[in-house]
């Protein structure tokens, strides 16, 4: 072909998407190229005024270790403290009749933020390195051999490459699909609603993220988490719909931990939104690469979005300014600094099979009984809800013969003799 793909002093890239992973993906262009003495021009595209605060991120912005560490280390920068709206101190997971503190070591602190504020801040920071943030919608590409056009509703734009930090917006998929061979990743559905029962009850519920593994059909998992001066209610799954956010919401499990005056009430406003499940198919190419959500280079099943995008965004810039933008150089690179991420995608999804299998035929009671009462299975508990560590290790760390026989006991005891599990009434919501 001939065609140089390296990136030359004064060449522009163009990011798509200005959320964590397109704005880290941008301050590690400026902060790289500073490195090696070169002069990169780059332009954020972001529809989004983050600023204004005026629409609904489907993300609960929870702030999970090691944040603050990547922050640092990849992008030189601090959480402030006025994004944090509540320091998140435990985990509690429920199944159809049992609740378990989950307990486990945690090297580093859990916040709620404001989502819009953290974006609007990384963003703010892009600027402040000579990051050229734009306000409008990308509507077109053209990847050719010399370089990238990125068509927007306002002026278009010429770059060595483009960056896909779109997450799973359906329009800018489709505008990647119909220019490069990208594929979007497979995803599950979201909804979210937010309740205000106001200070009095936000204080008895505490700093505790309520986790759900429930026996209907349609839910693969919900949380409700308490912010500032709301609770965030979210549910997943394939076929998730507000009809069955209502049949969540009146759930046993979860009418503890609702308002008195919400427990039969419709929620006023529900959001829908999604996250990936799996990789996306050529999520790079000659002149493009996408990263976080819209890569599906997340944790399998838990998700840690915003880390992973930092991340993923802060490992393509380094490719791009060091080996270039050509397929082989993202397949030599990017995708080597992301195997934390691609390896463990199979062992992610036989967890989600087997959550998934124990919360639909009512096994999950007994998979609570069990972490319980044994240590080891209690620390894989609290790493598989909190995703402090790979599901490789944790399957690695738990895995023994004597934790198998407790399995084979509890399945035998439930789906032979139909033993009942005892409901637990240890961890009540405030009422």
């Amino acid at each position: 072909m001939g065609q140089s793909y390296q990136v030359k002093d004064g060449d522009t890239i163009c990011v798509v998407g200005g959320g964590p992973g397109g704005a880290a993906c941008a301050i590690s262009l400026k902060r790289e190229a500073a490195r090696l003495g070169k002069t990169v021009r780059v332009v954020v595209y972001e529809e989004k005024r983050f600023e204004e605060d005026r629409r609904f991120n489907q993300c609960i912005g929870v702030l999970s270790p090691p944040l603050e560490d990547i922050l640092l280390d990849k992008l030189g920068l601090e959480l402030p403290s006025r994004l944090i709206v509540r320091e998140i101190e435990k985990y509690r997971l429920h199944s159809d009749r049992l609740s378990l503190d989950l307990v486990g070591d945690e090297d580093g602190k859990t916040y709620a933020v404001s989502r819009t504020g953290f974006d609007a801040f990384l963003l703010s920071e892009a600027r402040n390195l000579g990051v050229e943030a734009v306000h409008n919608q990308v509507v077109g590409l053209e990847v050719q051999s010399d370089g990238v056009l990125v068509y927007t509703d306002g002026e278009n734009c010429r770059a060595a490459a483009v960056v896909g930090a779109f997450g799973l917006d359906e329009g800018t998929r489709r505008v990647f699909e119909r220019a490069t061979p990208y594929r979007a990743p497979d995803y599950l559905n979201t909804i979210i609603t937010r309740l205000y029962p106001g200070e009095e009850f936000l204080s008895r519920m505490g700093p505790v993220i309520q986790a759900f593994m429930l026996s209907f059909e349609e839910l693969e998992f919900g949380a409700i988490t308490p912010k500032l001066d709301h609770i965030s209610i979210n549910i997943a799954g394939r076929r998730v719909s507000s009809e069955v956010m209502l049949k969540f919401l009146r759930s046993a499990p979860v009418q503890r931990f609702l308002p008195p005056k919400h427990r039969s009430e419709k929620p006023l406003n529900y959001f829908t939104g999604r996250f990936p499940i799996s990789q996306a198919g050529n999520l790079f190419g000659d002149r493009y690469v996408t990263i976080g959500d819209a890569a599906g280079l997340i944790r399998p099943f838990k998700g840690k979005g915003i880390n992973s995008a930092i991340l993923t965004g802060s490992f393509a810039a380094r490719c791009i300014l060091n080996a270039g933008v050509s397929r082989q150089a993202f397949k030599d690179v990017y995708m080597k600094d992301c195997e934390v991420f691609t390896q463990d995608l199979y062992y992610g999804k036989a967890m989600r099979l087997l959550a998934n299998f124990s919360s639909r035929f009512g096994f999950m009671d007994r998979v609570l009984k069990i972490a319980q009462n044994d240590p080891v299975f209690m620390e894989c508990m609290f790493n598989c809800v909190t995703a402090h560590k790979t599901y490789k290790d944790i399957i690695q760390e738990t895995a023994s013969l004597s934790l198998a026989c407790k399995f084979v006991l509890e399945g035998l005891a439930h789906f032979v003799f139909q033993t009942p599990v005892v409901k637990d009434s240890s961890a009540n919501g405030p009422h």
